[in-house]
């Protein structure tokens, strides 16, 4: 997207160098906190001075954190309101110490995005809206979000790259949970989204094997074929579901209230998504009997979606990993072993 403000200089205005202000610009978006290789692979060197000059420049402007990892680890954390200020991020929770968990995620995010620095990578929280509502004619209401404070779209803050022919491409990052539970919950917050697309790839970014073959399985379950069937930006969630959401809604006026916790569970869900013109059309031709479920489905058939499921697995050890064992890639791995389970017309063929 076109930034009407030039964060770079900005940086530099504070006393930064130009390939400093560009590195302190992707931190303070993207992550908040980076490590000594993460610079200095930024620079395109192994070791040097270059990354002790920042840092005795940032210490001095009380712009940075140095957390002591023990066994020689340090990690920096971008603290500085000002510095936020000049990227026009001044209350960014990026500048707030978080526990180690969610360190490690963001420095896994950083990684990511300091590996594809050609990517056309959405930003901000207002281009992202745009992008999804004006150029893929996605109804907000069908954008995820959470309420923490204020209305917030895409909370979690994963990179999402745009392809040159306008294909979205989102991340989740697995900073080594011991289960699908989370990876689950954001499948959830954005089927509505995926659903409205048509075609999308999503990438799963991990530091381990075994929780990247876990989340091709979650994913499978969670999209199989017979899930595409009528899919629309009007029934994103299935044409099956707008048909329960109906049934359950003439359960609902025929009783005067709910009568199972299905029920209750797909009017909530459908009063969020089904609420245009065209949904209460449907609904009265359905309450009245001039319309049918054959009728309805027929209405919402269309081309399977396009979907591309991939997995990154990151060479490189963190330093809250203390119970991972020491291997070579430490400092100098920078080849990212990336698998891709593609379905260009059937999902059900993953």
């Amino acid at each position: 997207m076109t930034l009407d403000y030039d964060p770079i200089t900005s940086l530099e205005s504070i006393g930064y160098l130009e390939r400093e202000a560009a590195f302190l610009y992707l931190v303070a978006v993207h992550s908040g906190y980076f490590l000594r290789r993460q610079y200095n692979s930024f620079v395109g060197r192994d070791r040097g001075t270059a990354l002790d000059r920042l840092l005795r420049k940032a210490e001095r402007h009380n712009h940075i954190q140095v957390i002591e990892c023990g066994r020689g680890w340090h990690i920096y954390h971008l603290k500085s309101k000002t510095l936020y200020a000049a990227v026009n991020r001044p209350h960014s929770q990026n500048r707030r110490i978080k526990g180690d968990a969610h360190i490690k995620l963001r420095l896994m995010v950083l990684d990511f995005v300091l590996a594809h620095l050609s990517a056309n990578i959405l930003e901000e929280e207002a281009g992202r809206v745009d992008f999804f509502t004006t150029q893929c004619g996605v109804r907000p209401e069908l954008l995820p979000r959470s309420y923490t404070g204020r209305l917030m779209y895409f909370p979690d803050g994963f990179p999402i790259l745009v392809s040159n022919t306008g294909i979205p491409h989102f991340t989740f990052f697995d900073e080594g949970q011991a289960t699908a539970t989370r990876f689950e919950r954001y499948l959830t917050q954005y089927q509505p989204l995926f659903a409205a697309l048509g075609e999308f790839e999503l990438i799963y970014v991990s530091d381990s094997e075994s929780n990247s073959a876990r989340a091709k399985a979650a994913f499978r379950r969670f999209l199989p074929a017979d899930r595409l069937h009528g899919v629309t930006s009007l029934t994103p969630m299935g044409v099956e579901h707008f048909l329960e959401y109906l049934d359950a809604s003439q359960r609902y006026d025929a009783r005067g209230g709910i009568t199972s916790a299905r029920d209750l569970e797909v009017l909530r869900e459908g009063e969020r998504i089904y609420d245009s013109l065209e949904h209460r059309a449907l609904q009265a031709a359905w309450n009245n009997g001039s319309t049918s479920a054959d009728r309805i489905r027929q209405r919402f058939l269309q081309s399977p979606m396009r979907v591309t499921f991939s997995t990154i697995v990151l060479p490189y050890r963190y330093p809250l990993d203390l119970a991972r064992p020491e291997y070579s890639a430490v400092e100098s791995g920078d080849t990212h072993h990336h698998t891709h389970d593609d379905t260009p017309s059937e999902a059900g063929n993953r």
